[in-house]
């Protein structure tokens, strides 16, 4: 058994955290333009719908799925 929390917590992050973002537009090298949901631009490997705009996960700085069109809200507990 584990005793040391940390290690315990680690485990259920992961090493890369899998972000919503908002497909902006589509470039011509094959990437799309994002923003995040607190205003954050990036670029990513990989298009997948073709109506913009439309949410999507990204990973690791590639798109991997669509992602539900639900409205967002943050909550500071």
């Amino acid at each position: 058994m584990r005793t040391d929390l940390w290690d315990q917590f680690d485990g259920l992050v992961g090493p890369s955290p899998r972000l919503l973002a908002t497909v902006t537009a589509h470039n011509a090298d094959g990437t799309s333009s994002l923003v995040t949901y607190d205003g954050a631009q990036m670029r990513a490997i990989g298009i997948l719908g073709s109506t913009i705009p439309y949410n999507v996960w990204v990973r690791d700085g590639r798109v991997v799925e669509l992602a539900p069109n639900l409205p967002l809200q943050e909550l500071t507990i």
